[in-house]
C-alpha cells in the first residue's frame, strides 16, 4: 500500500514539475521574441544579432599533402554595424552619378580588426590596368621562393619598338641603356607605376605561377592581351588581403611587398583628403578607350588599432572628377573608422 502511494506521489510531482518547466520555457521564448523584435530596425532587420545563415567563406591552399593553410576567411554576410557607412557612401555615389560627374563607382571596405565588411555596387566590374602590377609582384615573390638569387638578377633596359599606352598619371621611368635588378624594377613598377618596368618584368614572368596565383585565390586568371578583361572591387581586394594576412607569401615577402605599396607616389586617390601622416599601402590603376576613362585606387589604410582595406573603382568621362570622387569616398570611410570601433 505504501509503495502505491509513493508511486502516485512520484507521478503527480513529476507532472507538476514538467508543467512548470513548460511554463518557464514558454515565458523565456516569449521574452526572447520580444527582445529580438525590440532590436529590429525600422525595416524589421535585426541588429547586432548573429545571422543563422551567415557562414564563413574560407580560402585554403591545396598544394601540400598534409596541411591546408588558410589564405583568407571572412563572413559571407555584410556587417550590420557598417550599414550606416554603406548608406553614406552609396548616397554620395548616387549624387555624383546624378550630377554627371561619374558614370558609376564600386567600393569594397573590410575592417581588419574584426573582418567586418561592406560591398557597394558589387556587380560592376572594371578594367584593372595597372592594378595587375600587384599580382605580378606577388607572382615574382612566389617564383623567388624556388629560384635563389632571382630578385638580384640584372638586365639592360632597351625600350620596345612601338608606342606604349599614354599614362595620365606618370612619375619616374626607366632610362634606356641602364641596367636594373628585378628588385629595382619592382620599385619602378609599384612606386611609380612605370609601364616600362612592368613590361620588362612581364616578359620574364612565369605565366604558370601567375595563373596559379589567381586560381589559388579562386579567381579566373586574366589573359594579359585581352583588353576586355574586367574585375570587381571585391575580387581585387583579395590580393590586398593576401598580403596583409601573410599566408600566401612568407611574412618577410608580404612585408616587403606592402612596404613598396606604402611608398607609391600617387596621391590623388585614397590619400587625397585624409591626413598624409596615415600610412597607406596602395596601388592605382587608370584606363581609357577614347570615350570613357576609369580610375581606381586600392589599398590598406593603417589607422592605429583599426586598419582597413578599401578598394574604390570608378568610371566616367573626366579623370579629375574621378580623382575627386575617390578622395571624397575615402574621406567618408576614413572619418567613420577613426571613431570608436562600431
Amino acid at each position: 500500500m505504501t509503495s502505491k502511494k509513493t508511486l502516485a506521489l512520484y507521478v503527480l510531482s513529476t507532472a507538476v514539475i514538467t508543467a512548470a518547466i513548460s511554463l518557464v520555457s514558454a515565458n523565456l521564448l516569449f521574452k526572447n521574441k520580444e527582445a529580438i523584435e525590440e532590436s529590429a530596425g525600422p525595416n524589421g532587420n535585426v541588429k547586432n544579432l548573429p545571422k543563422p545563415d551567415c557562414r564563413y567563406d574560407i580560402t585554403r591552399l591545396h598544394v601540400y599533402k598534409h596541411i591546408g593553410p588558410i589564405v583568407s576567411a571572412a563572413q559571407e554576410c555584410e556587417t550590420e554595424s557598417l550599414m550606416p557607412l554603406k548608406l553614406n557612401v552609396s548616397s554620395f555615389i548616387d549624387e555624383e552619378i546624378n550630377a554627371g560627374r561619374i558614370i558609376n563607382a564600386s567600393v569594397y571596405m573590410r575592417r581588419l580588426s574584426d573582418d567586418g565588411w561592406v560591398n557597394i555596387n558589387p556587380h560592376h566590374t572594371y578594367h584593372p590596368a595597372s592594378l595587375l602590377k600587384v599580382p605580378q609582384l606577388i607572382t615574382y615573390l612566389k617564383m623567388a621562393e624556388n629560384i635563389p638569387g632571382l630578385l638580384e638578377k640584372r638586365f639592360v633596359f632597351n625600350p620596345p619598338v612601338g608606342e606604349m599606352p599614354v599614362q595620365y598619371y606618370s612619375a619616374k621611368t626607366l632610362q634606356p641603356g641602364h641596367q636594373y635588378s628585378i628588385k629595382e624594377l619592382f620599385h619602378y613598377m609599384i612606386v611609380y607605376s612605370d609601364n616600362y618596368a612592368n613590361l620588362e618584368l612581364v616578359s620574364r614572368m612565369d605565366m604558370n605561377v601567375f595563373n596559379k596565383t589567381f586560381k589559388d585565390l579562386r579567381l579566373t586568371p586574366p589573359d594579359l592581351m585581352d583588353q576586355n578583361y574586367t574585375i570587381s572591387a571585391r575580387d581585387y581586394s583579395k590580393f590586398l588581403e593576401t598580403l596583409y594576412n601573410a599566408a600566401y607569401l612568407s611574412m618577410q615577402a608580404s612585408e616587403y611587398a606592402t612596404e613598396l605599396l606604402v611608398e607609391a607616389t600617387f596621391k590623388d586617390g585614397i590619400l587625397k583628403k585624409i591626413p598624409r601622416t596615415i600610412p597607406v599601402a596602395h596601388k592605382m590603376g587608370e584606363w581609357g578607350d577614347g570615350n570613357t576613362v576609369e580610375l581606381h585606387d586600392c589599398g590598406i589604410v593603417y589607422i592605429e588599432g583599426n586598419p582597413y582595406i578599401i578598394t574604390i573603382m570608378t568610371k566616367g568621362k573626366d579623370m579629375n572628377m574621378l580623382s575627386e570622387a575617390i578622395g571624397n569616398i575615402s574621406k567618408i570611410v576614413y572619418d567613420s573608422m577613426v571613431g570608436p570601433v562600431m
